[in-house]
C-alpha cells in the first residue's frame, strides 16, 4: 500500500562555510540568509556552477554559501536559511548521484532550474612534486575520480595503482592536502588531488596534469531547488518556438510490481507525443514512509522520470492525471527551463607525451 503525502523528514545540518561569494548589486536576498547554498567549500565545482547560474539572472542577488553535506543543504533551503540550493544530479560520464535523488523525495522542495557545466578536472599537488611517478595517493570526490579513471590508473604505487582517498568535495581535497604539506606530513609529497584550477590556486598548489577526464567534454548537470513552485525563467507557450530552449518536468512514481505497469505509464507519454529525457530507478526502500504506508518489498522500485514539457498546458495536465491514475504514488518535482549543451563525447585531452612536456616546463 502506498501513501501519497508530502515528505516531512528532516536531516541533521553541518556547519556552513564562513566564506561567502556574492552575485548582484543589492544588499541581499529578499528572504533567508543566503541566495544559494552549495555542498562544498570555496572554489569547488558546485560553487562555480552556482555563480554561473545566478550571475545570469539580474533580478536575483545575494551571497553563496557552502555547507558540509547534502542533508544540510536541503535542510537550509527547507528552513528558509537560503532561498535556493544547487546540487549535482548527474555527470555525463560517471552517471547519477543517487543520494541526491533520495533527498529530492525526502524534502518538500521543488526543482526550479538546471545548468550544465563542462568542467576541467586537473591533477594538482604541492610545489615539491615534479613527476607523475612521485604520486602514490590521489584524493578527491569519488564521482569525479571515477570520471578520471583512465588517467588515474596510469599512476602506480609499486605494483599497484595509486591509492584513491575519498574527500567530501574537490576543494576540500585541496584544503586537506595543503594542511598536510604545512604540517610536514611524509605522505604529502606523494599525494595529489583531483580538483579545478581555482581550488589549486586558492590553496597554493600547482597543476601537475590538466584535463585528465576520460571525456574531455565531461559535463555535470546541476539542479536548482527552492521552497516555492516557481520558474526562474517564466514558461511562455506563446513565445515557445522550435529554436528556443525547452522545458523539463521531473516526476517520481511508485508502480505496482505487475505485468504491464511500466507499459501503462510509458504509453501515456507516447500517446501525447511527449519525449522522455531520462528514467532513473531507486530501490523502493528509499521511499520510506513518505511513499509507503507499509514496508515495501525488496526489488520494488521508484521511477524518476524527466520529460520535455508539452507546449500545451492542457496536455501537461492530462498527462499528470494519467500518471497519477496508473501509479501508486505520483509527485511532480518541478517544471523548469532545460539547459542544452549539444556536446559529443571527446577523447581525453591528455597523453603521456603532453603531460611530460607540461611537467618539464
Amino acid at each position: 500500500e502506498v501513501r501519497d503525502t508530502s515528505p516531512s523528514r528532516t536531516m541533521a545540518a553541518a556547519e556552513p562555510s564562513k566564506k561567502k561569494q556574492r552575485v548582484g548589486a543589492s544588499e541581499g536576498p529578499s528572504e533567508g540568509g543566503s541566495l544559494c547554498v552549495y555542498m562544498g567549500s570555496e572554489a569547488c565545482f558546485s560553487e562555480k556552477a552556482a555563480l554561473a547560474y545566478f550571475s545570469r539572472r539580474a533580478s536575483l542577488s545575494g551571497s553563496m554559501e557552502g555547507v558540509g553535506t547534502y542533508d544540510a543543504l536541503f535542510k537550509a533551503v527547507e528552513e528558509g536559511q537560503a532561498q535556493y540550493g544547487i546540487v549535482p544530479i548527474e555527470n555525463s560520464y560517471s552517471g547519477s548521484l543517487h543520494n541526491v535523488y533520495d533527498l529530492l523525495l525526502a524534502h518538500p522542495l521543488h526543482i526550479v532550474g538546471e545548468i550544465g557545466m563542462v568542467e576541467e578536472y586537473c591533477l594538482v599537488a604541492g610545489k615539491g612534486v615534479k613527476e607523475l611517478s612521485d604520486v602514490k595517493r590521489v584524493c578527491g570526490h569519488p564521482q569525479i575520480m571515477d570520471a578520471c579513471s583512465i588517467f588515474l590508473n596510469t599512476l602506480s604505487n609499486g605494483d599497484e595503482v595509486a591509492e584513491r582517498v575519498a574527500a567530501m568535495n574537490s576543494a576540500s581535497a585541496c584544503a586537506d592536502l595543503k594542511k598536510e604539506l604545512e604540517n610536514g606530513s611524509a605522505d604529502a609529497l606523494a599525494t595529489a588531488a583531483v580538483a579545478p584550477r581555482e581550488a589549486a590556486v586558492l590553496h597554493g598548489l600547482e597543476v601537475l596534469a590538466p584535463g585528465i577526464a576520460n571525456d574531455s567534454n565531461a559535463e555535470t548537470r546541476y539542479l536548482i531547488i527552492g521552497r516555492h513552485k516557481e520558474r526562474l525563467v517564466e514558461l511562455d507557450a506563446t513565445a515557445w518556438h522550435a529554436d528556443t530552449p525547452y522545458y523539463k518536468t521531473s516526476v517520481v512514481l511508485a508502480l505496482s510490481n505487475q505485468q504491464g505497469s511500466i507499459f501503462k505509464v510509458v504509453s501515456q507519454f507516447a500517446l501525447r507525443n511527449v519525449n522522455i529525457v531520462k528514467v532513473e530507478t531507486r530501490p523502493a526502500a528509499t521511499g520510506g514512509s513518505q511513499v509507503y504506508s507499509t514496508s515495501p518489498r525488496h526489488w520494488d522500485y521508484l521511477f524518476y522520470i524527466d520529460f520535455e514539457s508539452s507546449k500545451s498546458p492542457a496536455t501537461n495536465k492530462a498527462l499528470m492525471a494519467s500518471l497519477s491514475e496508473f501509479s501508486m504514488y505520483c509527485r511532480e518535482l518541478g517544471t523548469y527551463r532545460a539547459h542544452i549543451n549539444s556536446l559529443e563525447v571527446a577523447a581525453p585531452s591528455w597523453s603521456l607525451e603532453s603531460l611530460c612536456s607540461v611537467i618539464n616546463h
